[in-house]
């Protein structure tokens, strides 16, 4: 199935933003695209449709799919459909009830308030805390912190609310309370909505997410004036202070008109929800204290400025509008008779409705890999030159993951490609393009670096210097091809017996280096003659010919710089090749 957050790849440069955004690790994927670049994909499976990725995007190369087209397609196919419009509608559209006499002369029947679905979920919560005794609630509104719990935390579904969404308490009120045939589309400010109306446990009672940003984009498109169009209000009841619910703290603002004791924990944004829910799960599971109702969104500043909006209204004049209409509300919703509350859509709930027919359910969705673990790595980090540690922890964040761990691991389950480790690219300029082994430039920073060490705190360092005997004729005999077969061979042979913290590389032509830190200089020799045995019976020539070579080998002495330490492995180069030569092989 396509996600319906999916990236468009002419647009992509590989620069893994959304992996660095991503709340979960294996949404975002790289690959290679048929002209060699790197490209970065959406696997659904993984996906939350938390729309980080669309933020952070600064070559428009990620876009989303809603139900804007096909809900139009069935207005002009003659289909009974209804509007349900979020609370942040109306802070997204001037001319809200203009808005709605537009879709009405396109064959939109009636048009509802999901702030009053609000009203009923809060209800319903206190209702549902009330009779099961729940101590601790996860409120979900917010599909996308259903999405997470359901993949990847599904430890947590006990916790999440026994209760629909808003959207999805309004339609079935819709449904069996004022017998509303047809379909319902949503004007919504959420992409992840779509998946939420799609899943079995919602009933199929909604059938199309539109999001405001694609129905204003359609608008444009289409030169809408609403100026033209009549100013319609809301169909059915009005609504208590619900529309609160969009902003943080809002389902907080509604359970408080009530039970002002009970102990609630606002959290909003990506960077924020998801470790909390880890912590909260985490806190649970050893017996810590952890808040009555949390009160968790996806969005930064919540649902007014959801994945599917613009972004283009200011806080201040959403938090002035929100307040305004609060207050209206709250003068005839609301009322004090001696030391209690009443509150008029909850009274009206207490008598006709009944919490259960509400209820929601979730389902164990937990995806195969997920999150990143604990594994051998050791492959991964060979491929990458990690060799060292240090290596291992450069965390340069460039790869998007913030962590070398995280980027062998992607790398081990082919979500992702080497190249994108900075460290890596720098590395394959220091690499011999033949044998993949460090080159000259290479080995000259290895060596110092090694000697810098040795300085500092002397320890055993050896060099061994070896080159292919007769390597000449190796070429003139079999071609320049086997002798490229023969070179490669030789550092197979090395990078076998090369321990991690050790470098080895192509010095030049035929010769090759190995540094040795924590060897003394007889050990060294003892692994360059088992490095010869295994090269003499490669037999990789043609017709299975064999090649030999030699290597001289050298221990640091303090004092030494680069050129007399390479010095004296050279000069036991000479003098092993010197003996040959008079031994004639």
């Amino acid at each position: 199935m396509k996600s319906h957050i999916f990236t468009i790849e002419e647009k992509c440069t590989g620069c893994n933003k959304c992996i660095a955004a991503c709340p979960v690790d294996c949404a975002n994927q790289v690959y290679r695209a048929y002209d060699g670049s790197r490209k970065v994909f959406v696997d659904s499976e993984y996906c939350i449709a938390c729309g980080a990725c669309l933020r952070v995007c600064d070559h428009q190369a990620r876009d989303y799919l809603d139900d804007t087209e096909e809900f139009f397609e069935a207005l002009s196919s003659g289909e009974e459909i209804h509007v349900v419009a979020a609370p942040a509608a109306q802070l997204h559209f001037e001319e809200l009830p203009r808005l709605f006499g537009w879709l009405k002369s396109l064959g939109v029947g009636r048009c509802y308030d999901v702030s009053f679905g609000a009203d009923i979920a809060t209800w319903a919560y206190l209702r549902a805390m009330k009779e099961r005794q729940i101590p601790s609630m996860i409120a979900q509104p917010c599909p996308s912190i259903v999405n997470y719990c359901e993949r990847y935390c599904p430890e947590l579904l006990e916790d999440l609310a026994p209760v629909q969404s808003p959207l999805l308490c309004l339609a079935i009120y819709l449904r069996r309370h004022e017998g509303v045939t047809g379909k319902l589309a949503f004007l919504s400010p959420c992409i992840a909505k779509s998946e939420e109306i799609r899943d079995a446990n919602t009933g199929g009672l909604v059938q199309y997410n539109v999001t405001f940003a694609k129905l204003q984009q359609r608008m444009e498109e289409e030169g809408i004036d609403l100026l033209q169009y009549p100013a319609l209000e809301f169909d059915g009841m009005p609504s208590g202070i619900g529309h609160v619910y969009s902003r943080p703290g809002g389902l907080g603002e509604t359970v408080r008109v009530t039970d002002k004791s009970i102990w609630l924990r606002q959290v909003d944004s990506v960077k924020l929800s998801y470790p909390y829910l880890c912590e909260y799960l985490e806190r649970r599971k050893e017996g810590k204290p952890v808040p009555g109702l949390v009160d968790i969104l996806n969005c930064t500043g919540g649902c007014n400025f959801g994945t599917g909006t613009r972004r283009a209204v200011a806080q201040d004049d959403i938090d002035q509008k929100t307040d305004a209409r609060k207050r209206e509300k709250e003068a005839v919703q609301i009322t004090q008779a001696g030391e209690r509350i009443i509150y008029a859509v909850q009274e009206y709930f207490d008598k006709e409705l009944c919490w259960e027919d509400f209820k929601r359910s979730y389902s164990n969705h937990k995806v195969f890999l997920g999150r990143f673990c604990e594994e051998n790595l050791e492959d991964a980090y060979r491929l990458l030159y990690k060799d060292t540690p240090e290596s291992r922890n450069i965390n340069c964040h460039a790869c998007g993951y913030g962590s070398c761990k995280k980027f062998a691991q992607a790398l081990k389950w082919g979500m992702n490609v080497a190249e994108s480790c900075i460290d890596y690219e720098r590395n394959q300029l220091k690499r011999d393009w033949l044998t993949s082994l460090l080159n000259h430039g290479g080995l000259d920073e290895a060596l110092e670096l090694s000697l810098r060490r040795y300085r500092m705190e002397p320890y055993p360092l050896s060099l061994i210097l070896m080159d292919v005997d007769d390597f000449k004729q190796v070429n003139d005999r079999f071609g320049h091809d086997s002798g490229d077969r023969a070179l490669k061979e030789v550092a197979a042979v090395i990078s076998r017996h090369m321990r991690p913290g050790d470098a080895a590389g192509r010095w030049g032509g035929d010769e090759f280096m190995i540094i040795l830190p924590h060897m003394g200089r007889e050990e060294a020799a003892s692994l360059a003659k088992s490095i010869q045995r295994e090269i003499l019976a490669s037999g990789v020539l043609p017709g299975g010919a064999c090649f030999s070579s030699s290597a001289g080998v050298a221990e640091a002495k303090l004092g030494d710089m680069t050129t007399t330490f390479f010095k004296r492995a050279d000069q036991a180069l000479y003098e092993a090749k010197k003996f040959k030569d008079k031994r004639g092989h």
